[in-house]
């Protein structure tokens, strides 16, 4: 193909090349423009569904106008050949940035970078369209560090003008990256990007696949379907909990526990503490700038300007003062499960009906005063709205859940604990002056694997203060 003349572009060199067909570099014989111009494979041409799914990608594309998608310049199709002509972005794609560059990328980057995927994602689920494929190998860095998405090739219409094009219950999509609904071949909307999204940025946090990559399809899909995500913090310690809790949240198995619209998953990174120190800085320039104003003298102010002020901030004070209480008396108690799978009954015994179960640290909201809860049980109503009975030792305040989360160091250690020890460790480290804010100078772990490397958690400063930390290693022991 080097050298070949289509139309008005001459082929310079091989870019990349698939089952389906190849992308080479092309130049424009006039304006001297560089190109990318995929070409499907001559051997499928015969294969009508092939060539309509070649054919939909340039339809897509043409559809979506926006910084981070490349943009389509022609489509051309004859009998023996068919072409996408499309906009050159040279760079890495992602997941050789991440393997050769980066390994995973600091959380404040991979944030900023990952924004921008979701505003292309984003972009094109406001045209009705779905990705379907999303994986780093489909994203590229560019030089200047902006983000591509590069293939379109299984995205679906919402309008139903592609449905020919899959059938009902067939998975399309990479396995690693397939949200449950994809691999039950169920029909899919905009959540299964997000699902699929949420697998990247544990990617690019971790440097790692959340799966291993020699497993069958078989054992990927068991896992998909029936099991949470692994915890990025077992793949990379640097990992803060914001950021496991935003990856958790955008792959729930339950579309609706995810994150509803990209949009709503880049204003919850965009509340990161990675970007509160930034945040903080810029205010404080911004200040000393208004403040260091050349040739400025502030006038002198009379007694009675300093008597009006004082009396409008106490007015301020007064009112402000009122608000809050008010606010108080408004707020809604809100708790955290502090068992996994806690049963949520539809009455205060435990031989009731089950309504549904919840997981660990799920938040719940208190639906009668405290006053007139009794000393056993709390009615409350899940974030799936329903309303029944958990046993109040259960429950937690948000303090309270946070200094209990702060000991342990992954998931499964705080699954395999009991309530009551979980309150046990948290009073011994209160009243031994070890718990932090956030951390403490000791973490639990639970063993994940046949064999636990030990260094792979003593290694390493937890709470970020210089000073030795330690680690326990917590069996599964239904008898303590």
């Amino acid at each position: 193909m080097i050298g070949k003349k289509i139309q008005n572009y001459t082929i310079t060199e091989l870019l990349d090349e698939g089952g389906m067909g190849s992308v080479y570099l092309a130049i424009h014989d006039k304006m001297r423009r560089e190109v990318a111009i995929k070409a499907l494979n001559p051997l499928l041409l015969n294969k009508d569904d092939i060539k309509k799914r070649f054919r939909n990608e340039a339809v897509t594309l043409s559809k979506l106008y926006h910084p981070n998608i490349v943009m389509i310049f022609d489509y051309i199709e004859s009998d023996q050949e068919a072409y996408i002509v499309m906009e050159y972005a040279p760079g890495e794609k992602l997941d050789d940035y991440i393997d050769t560059s980066t390994g995973p990328i600091p959380e404040k980057k991979a944030i900023l970078l990952f924004n921008k995927m979701l505003d292309a994602v984003g972009h094109a689920h406001s045209r009705n369209i779905i990705h379907r494929d999303i994986k780093p190998s489909n994203f590229i860095i560019t030089k200047e560090g902006e983000v591509k998405i590069l293939d379109f090739g299984i995205a679906k219409i919402l309008d139903g003008s592609d449905n020919n094009l899959t059938k009902s219950g067939t998975k399309v999509g990479t396995a690693l990256y397939m949200s449950p609904q994809q691999v039950r071949g169920q029909v899919l909307d905009r959540r299964t990007d997000i699902y699929s999204l949420g697998v990247v940025l544990f990617q690019m946090l971790t440097g790692h696949y959340p799966y291993d990559e020699t497993e069958s399809e078989y054992e990927l899909y068991t896992k998909i379907v029936n099991e949470a995500l692994p915890n990025a913090k077992d793949f990379y310690v640097g990992i803060s909990d914001y950021a496991q809790t935003i990856i958790s949240k955008a792959t729930a198995k339950k579309p609706l526990d995810r994150y509803q619209s990209c949009l709503e998953f880049k204003k919850d990174l965009l509340q990161s503490p990675v970007f509160e120190q930034g945040k903080a800085k810029k205010r404080n320039t911004q200040i000393i700038e208004t403040a260091e104003t050349d040739g400025f003298s502030p006038p002198i102010l009379s007694y009675q300007f300093w008597q009006n002020l004082l009396l409008i901030l106490i007015s301020v004070v007064f009112v402000a003062a009122i608000s809050i209480g008010a606010y108080q008396l408004m707020q809604n108690d809100i708790r955290h499960v502090l068992d996994d799978k806690q049963t949520l009954y539809s009455s205060p015994d435990l031989e009731a009906e089950k309504i549904e179960t919840l997981n660990y640290g799920e938040t719940v909201k208190v639906l009668t005063g405290n006053e007139q809860i009794n000393d056993a049980w709390m009615k409350v109503i899940s974030l799936r709205g329903n309303a029944g009975y958990i046993p109040r030792p259960n429950l937690a305040l948000p303090k309270i859940y946070e200094q209990i989360n702060a000991m342990f160091g992954n998931s499964t250690a705080q699954s395999y604990t009991s309530v009551l020890f979980k309150k046990a460790l948290r009073n011994y480290f209160i009243e031994e002056k070890l718990m932090y804010k956030s951390s403490s100078l000791w973490l639990f772990f639970a063993e994940e694997k046949k064999e636990f490397e030990f260094n792979s958690v003593a290694i390493g400063d937890f709470n970020n203060n210089e000073i030795l930390d330690f680690a326990c290693v917590l069996a599964d022991n239904e008898n303590t």
